[in-house]
């Protein structure tokens, strides 16, 4: 869904991509590169200036990069050196995310185990990463990255570590399926809170849209019951309740 976002805004004429396209991954692995390397990745102060006078709005820009809320330094380095800025977080339901996790995984070459083996062994990768990216900035952890689907998932810890960072009023959190029901609604909500104009979804807009196996039903079961308590947390800190699976219907409301 960040994809499909990001591509209707760049659309905008006030608003310019970074140069690796999508986002810079500045704040997770390419962090050793320095401060001016991230700069350098954004419009120059001339460019800005033009665009503001072509078009009476400030360059905006963006760097998209899920990875960021669940990477276990980058929300604290954002904060330390962009405290300013706007966070958009957009959460999909977290077993539906799990699955097209895997199967991104295996599409890119990052996993060769089937889906129940790879779900088995996840703690087992994922075991002492931390600590050695805490120990070396420049360690890039292909476990933590591209192995954890179902830990990516617990939505609450990760967005309660964004809300004692910056304010509410900076953060936009957006569901995934409420998004795709009523695009122009939520982009309507998105440009309103940036203080940008209107745009709609277009068709080409959805890049990341992939058919797969649907997964075990044991297992979908299995994955069900892990996130029933966390996104009760997650509803809880939101005081709003998604239409996920493992909800209860009869209260599902989509945000």
């Amino acid at each position: 869904g960040t994809t499909s976002i990001t591509e209707a805004l760049y659309r905008l004429p006030m608003v310019d991509r970074p140069r690796r396209g999508k986002g810079s991954h500045y704040f997770s692995y390419n962090y050793v590169r320095g401060w001016p390397w991230f700069q350098s990745q954004f419009a120059r102060r001339a460019r800005a200036a033009a665009i503001e006078r072509d078009h009476g709005y400030p360059l905006m820009t963006f760097d998209a990069c899920p990875y960021y809320l669940f990477h276990p330094f980058a929300i604290e380095r954002m904060a330390h050196h962009l405290p300013d800025v706007n966070v958009m977080v957009m959460l999909r339901d977290p077993v539906r995310r799990a699955e097209s996790h895997y199967h991104h995984s295996v599409s890119h070459g990052h996993e060769r185990l089937d889906i129940e083996a790879a779900f088995a062994a996840e703690q087992q990768r994922l075991d002492g990463e931390v600590a050695r990216m805490a120990e070396d900035p420049a360690y890039w952890s292909h476990a933590h990255e591209h192995h954890s689907y179902v830990a990516k998932g617990f939505y609450a810890d990760q967005l309660e570590r964004l809300f004692a960072l910056y304010p509410r009023e900076q953060v936009m959190v957006i569901q995934s399926e409420g998004f795709y029901r009523e695009p122009d609604r939520h982009l309507a909500e998105i440009t309103d809170w940036l203080g940008l104009p209107q745009v709609s979804l277009s068709e080409r807009d959805n890049r990341n849209s992939h058919r797969y196996t649907p997964m075990p039903a044991e297992q979908r079961a299995q994955l069900i019951e892990v996130y029933r308590e966390p996104n009760e947390r997650l509803y809880e800190l939101l005081g709003v309740r998604y239409d996920w699976l493992g909800s209860d219907q009869s209260n599902a409301a989509a945000s």
